[in-house]
């Protein structure tokens, strides 16, 4: 299996501002995410997932165009978006970023950050535009394209993300431990970049939004 650079790979849903999707060698929709790479206008290479939801209009352009698609049955264990990310990782991709349209299911919206920060995909640089916000999935240590003023959310997934250290944000950790159960990472704030976070152990989601923070940013001890 060669190596792919980039992969994109688009979920379902309206992305509800103007994405500019980073430099890629391929495209994967995940169902409706089909609809989703028609609205910004960007060509498919494969399209995965059962089918429940793309447009009749959208899929039958892909058959039409010759596009690969993969079919899965609706009774499955996994989520389209699930099976995209592993045909992006089949495919070689060394990073893979995803596009997640705003609004929708909570129980969804939930199910595709967990997805993000699966161990299956851990050899790939990962990172999303889930509606208006960006999302890195932070193992080892992990510098951020961020501004001063920026805010910044570090939300640990799968379990406790332990021997936390940042570098450029208002409310500093060194060598802390973030508990899933916790929102003690929740609303810090760039104050000088670089922006760095290193992980000891564990896996941290890093969430930027447009909007300014309005809570009280790391709690101290």
């Amino acid at each position: 299996m060669s190596e792919r650079g980039t992969v994109l790979v688009l979920a379902a849903g309206d992305p509800g501002v103007a994405v500019d999707p980073p430099p890629h060698e391929m495209v994967i929709a995940a169902d409706s995410g089909l609809d989703l790479a028609e609205s910004l206008g960007l060509s498919v290479d494969v399209v995965v997932g059962d089918m429940d939801s793309v447009s009749p209009q959208a899929l039958k352009r892909a058959e039409s165009l010759g596009l690969v698609i993969q079919r899965h049955p609706r009774a499955k264990d996994r989520t389209d978006l699930e099976l995209a990310m592993t045909a992006a990782v089949s495919a070689g991709a060394s990073a893979i970023h995803v596009i997640v349209g705003a609004g929708g299911r909570v129980d969804h919206g939930v199910a595709n950050l967990a997805v993000l920060a699966s161990p299956d995909w851990a050899g790939a640089a990962i990172t999303a535009t889930v509606g208006e916000s960006s999302v890195w999935v932070v193992r080892g240590s992990l510098d951020l394209p961020l501004h001063v003023g920026e805010p910044l959310s570090l939300i640990p997934m799968g379990g406790p993300a332990l021997d936390v250290h940042t570098d450029g944000l208002e409310w500093q950790l060194d060598g802390d431990d973030l508990s899933p159960y916790s929102a003690r990472g929740v609303s810090n704030v760039v104050v000088s970049v670089p922006v760095r976070v290193t992980v000891g152990t564990g896996v941290v989601l890093a969430v930027s939004s447009p909007t300014p923070p309005s809570g009280l940013g790391v709690v101290a001890d």
